[in-house]
């Protein structure tokens, strides 16, 4: 898919009731779309009861697939999750720093926005995930598979910042 992933889930939700037994049968012989769309309606709760867990597994089987949408899904999911684990609330704030010795406070809520956004598709909002993921900062441990993921996400989307940090790596979108 080259294309944002939730607005052609949305409006297939809006115009369309979702036979889940039916995804589930096309998720069972490999349809990576399905496996998507079926890891999405887990976990907005669209029609079913709301489960992380399945949307985890479903977001990480179509991206073992090589559904690109999946793995950024899979990254939002996790990431969030992860966040809302930690029980923090939302004056606590994430210290990064680089080799520069540059240091910047974000606080929890700035965080959760940015995940709010790059799953909206905005494209610098995935850029920052991705950097971030580049780099481990914080909650976000290092996990260079993902950062590449968002990455070339943020790049189809227009990112010359993205494009340029693929090209850098040596590394095609």
């Amino acid at each position: 898919m080259k294309r944002a992933f939730l607005l052609p889930l949305l409006l297939f939700a809006l115009f369309a009731k979702v036979d889940i037994a039916k995804l589930q049968e096309a998720a069972k012989a490999g349809n990576k779309e399905a496996l998507m769309e079926l890891g999405f309606i887990y976990e907005t709760g669209d029609g079913v009861e709301k489960d992380l867990q399945k949307a985890k597994k479903y977001y990480s089987a179509a991206a073992e697939l090589g559904n690109e949408d999946a793995a950024v899904a899979l990254s939002l999911l996790q990431l969030s999750s992860t966040l809302d684990k930690k029980g923090v609330s939302l004056t606590n704030s994430v210290t990064i720093k680089n080799s520069k010795n540059l240091d910047v406070d974000i606080e929890i809520k700035d965080l959760k926005e940015v995940i709010q956004k790059a799953k909206q598709m905005d494209k610098e909002a995935l850029l920052t995930l991705a950097v971030l993921y580049d780099n481990g900062h914080g909650e976000i441990k290092e996990d260079k598979k993902r950062a590449i993921a968002l990455y070339k996400k943020a790049a189809k989307l227009g990112s010359k910042k993205a494009k340029n940090i693929l090209a850098l790596k040596g590394i095609k979108y």
